[in-house]
């Protein structure tokens, strides 16, 4: 994930809080004690990206919603937090193919439906268009085997063909200039022209 962030030309702070994104979630470490250890600046990165992971919904409805408005609230206290979740995600829908297919469509679809437009309302298109096919191939997993072979296809036969012919005239045009004192008798037909 830190090498997404990486990509991006993020601040240390943001690679840090990126490395140490799941601690508050995942062990007993505190807020204060991730202030004490590394920054003030890195412990709010990590404690905004932490709160945007506990948020818990009673329907589909509400959870895009209050997602989108809560993915809003963070951005306006400091960018970097969607940042950090929009790269967080990005390595999760990279690393989906060792979870069970029903998880991988539930977590695929919440992408398309959550994180691609705001990655896409952030100017973040190379995100965005890899987020929309790794959950593509999630979701539809046969119909982007079959794409993927169709595209394959014509390139290969393209690759096997030869180049293309030159045109005739483009050939007859070249053996005509390169033929001894041609280059001559053009400049002394073009200086004996009346102007």
């Amino acid at each position: 994930m830190a090498n997404i962030l990486t990509d991006m030309h993020m601040d240390h702070a943001s690679l840090m809080a990126a490395m140490l994104h799941d601690v508050i979630e995942d062990t007993g470490f505190s807020k204060e004690q991730l202030a004490n250890e590394f920054s003030e600046e890195v412990a709010e990165l990590v404690d905004g990206v932490s709160k945007i992971a506990q948020i818990k919904f009673e329907s589909k409805a509400e959870q895009q919603a209050e997602n989108l408005r809560k993915m809003m609230l963070a951005m306006t206290r400091d960018i970097r937090v969607i940042l950090i979740k929009l790269a967080d995600r990005l390595h999760n829908m990279r690393t989906l193919h060792v979870m069970r297919a029903e998880k991988r469509r539930r977590i695929a679809t919440e992408t398309l439906e959550l994180y691609a437009p705001i990655a896409f309302r952030l100017g973040m298109y190379n995100m965005r268009v890899e987020y929309e096919d790794l959950a593509f191939h999630a979701i539809y997993p046969m119909r982007a085997k079959l794409i993927g072979q169709a595209v394959k296809k014509p390139a290969a036969t393209a690759r096997k063909s030869s180049p293309p012919s030159r045109p005739a005239w483009n050939t007859a045009w070249k053996k005509k200039v390169s033929k001894p004192g041609y280059w001559a008798a053009k400049s002394t037909s073009t200086a004996s022209t009346p102007r």
